[in-house]
């Protein structure tokens, strides 16, 4: 959290910042394949920590893993958002799906690895990374000091 916060503070004001949420709830596939019932509405797992959320523009919430739904679709157009640089939690599930599905789109993207993780832990963590650096490619799977420079040239 806290290099994710120092990362915003350093890059443009003009960047724009947006989290998301998943919040679970009796139609998901975590609650009707796992039974997991963790995350769920209105409670405080479910949200983002006022540390980060005060640098976000907005939070999106979402039921499954990807982000990259209609809503985001449209806020990444009407802003005319040209590259989105993927950081958060759980990195084998939520950053992975929402990459991938980015970049199935054609919307240029790319994972700032040192600004993900996973509650698995860190062997989950690099095992994403390594199927992200397949199947979108090594130079998408990027450290948070070539994000900077790619952001403020």
């Amino acid at each position: 959290m806290e290099k994710i916060r120092e990362f915003k503070s350093r890059v443009d004001t003009n960047v724009i910042t947006v989290g998301t949420r998943y919040v679970n709830h009796e139609h998901t596939a975590c609650y009707v394949l796992e039974g997991w019932k963790s995350c769920m509405a209105g409670s405080k797992e479910a949200e983002i920590v006022p540390e980060l959320r005060v640098c976000m523009m907005r939070v999106f919430d979402k039921d499954k893993y990807s982000c990259w739904d209609e809503e985001m679709k449209t806020f990444v157009r009407e802003h005319e958002i040209r590259k989105i640089y993927f950081a958060g939690v759980n990195t084998g599930c939520c950053v992975l799906n929402s990459a991938l599905d980015c970049y199935n789109d054609l919307v240029d993207c790319a994972v700032i690895e040192d600004l993900c993780g996973s509650t698995s832990g860190a062997e989950e963590h690099e095992a994403a990374l390594t199927v992200l650096r397949s199947c979108i490619a090594p130079g998408r799977v990027i450290t948070s000091s070539r994000a900077y420079e790619e952001i403020v040239v």
